[in-house]
This record gives C-alpha cells, sequence and structure tokens, in this order.
C-alpha cells in the first residue's frame, strides 16, 4: 500500500511537523510505502499562472496550455499512485497556507481531480481514501462536536477537494490550542495521530 502525504509548515521545528513525523513514522510500521511531499522544502510554485487556468470558449472548457506543467505532473502522478492521500497543515487566518491552496488550485486540475465534463475523475480516484490533519490555535469544543469555523473550513477543504472524485474521506481531525498547550498535552494529540494511523488498514 502506498501513502502520500502533503505538508505544509516552513518551520523545521513545529507541532505540524510532529503530526508528520508521528503519522509517517506510523504508517511505515504498518507497512505503508510512504511519499512525502513538504511543499516549503520543495519550494513549490503555488501560483496558478493564466495559461494554466480553464475558460470556455464556444461551450467547451479549455485552457492555452494543453498539457499540465512538469511540475503538476508530478504531483498529479503521486497522487495516481497512491491509496491514501494524507494532508498537514495548519489554520492561518482560518484557511490552509497559501502554499498549500495553491496546491490544491494547480494540482487539483480541471480534467484531473474534477470535470464538468465527463466522469474520468471518478474513475481515476477511485478506491482511494483521504485523511486531514489541521493544527489550530483555536479552542475546539468539550463535546468533540466542531466549532462553527472547524465545519467552514472542512467545508471548504476535505469536503470540497473531493467531493468530484468520489475519494472517502476518512476524517478531518483539528487539534486545537496548539500554541498554549504544554508538551504533555501536544503529546496526547500525537497519541491520537499514532491511533487513528494503526485503524487505517
Amino acid at each position: 500500500m502506498k501513502a502520500l502525504i502533503v505538508y505544509a509548515h516552513p518551520r523545521e521545528v513545529s507541532f505540524s511537523k510532529a503530526v508528520l513525523d508521528r503519522t509517517k513514522s506510523t504508517l511505515e510500521k504498518n507497512g505503508y510505502q510512504v511519499e512525502v511531499r513538504d511543499l516549503y522544502k520543495m519550494n513549490f510554485n503555488p501560483i496558478l499562472s493564466r495559461a494554466e487556468t480553464i475558460h470556455v470558449e464556444k461551450g467547451k472548457f479549455i485552457r492555452e496550455n494543453s498539457n499540465y506543467p512538469t511540475d503538476v505532473l508530478k504531483e498529479q502522478q503521486l497522487i495516481l499512485e497512491s491509496d491514501l492521500l494524507i494532508y498537514i497543515f495548519p489554520i492561518w487566518w482560518n484557511g490552509m497556507p497559501a502554499i498549500m491552496k495553491g496546491y490544491v488550485d494547480r494540482v487539483f486540475a480541471h480534467g484531473f481531480a474534477y470535470s464538468f465534463e465527463d466522469d474520468e475523475p471518478k474513475k481515476r480516484f477511485n478506491g482511494k481514501r483521504a485523511l486531514f490533519f489541521t493544527p489550530t490555535g483555536q479552542p475546539q469544543n468539550e463535546n468533540g462536536e466542531l466549532t462553527p469555523i472547524d465545519q467552514a473550513i472542512k467545508l471548504l477543504t476535505s469536503e470540497w477537494m473531493f467531493q468530484s472524485n468520489g475519494v472517502e474521506v476518512i476524517d478531518h481531525v483539528f487539534y486545537g490550542r496548539v500554541p498554549y498547550l504544554t508538551e504533555e498535552e501536544l503529546s496526547v494529540y500525537l497519541d491520537d495521530v499514532e491511533s487513528r494511523m494503526n485503524q487505517i488498514n
């Protein structure tokens, strides 16, 4: 089984990095072949160029470039080769980091991850699963229910990214109050990450 982890955080030492490390090590312990795409280390270009955008001409969706750029093709191929897709990013200004949003804009392109014209993306993504981990400084509900802000973020990220291609989203996990917690409290979160990884077949 292959897992693809797409990760966005600029600091070498962070709770997000700890989540990445625990996720990767647990999956590898359980026999997964893991590929990590660290967008900051890759210096991934998040800017969707004019030539990459779709527009309508004579009732058809087209783009200036008939082929996806080389860097985008690389990321798309890794998605196609993977059974499990994991996204790890902090919440900044109630959304994902710009570099992660740019990754989605460019990689989850029309004709690949969704289409207004055919069902090819559903065939391409059939059987894949996804999981999201998003650390945040915002408090969470004690009963485990998502806050209104978390629900909005979930709707616009994990639910929206895969609604057109049928990927099973296992969960979208929010870890709150991260900057205000002790190492012991944060370790509880990391144990939760490991537990969730161990539950994936």
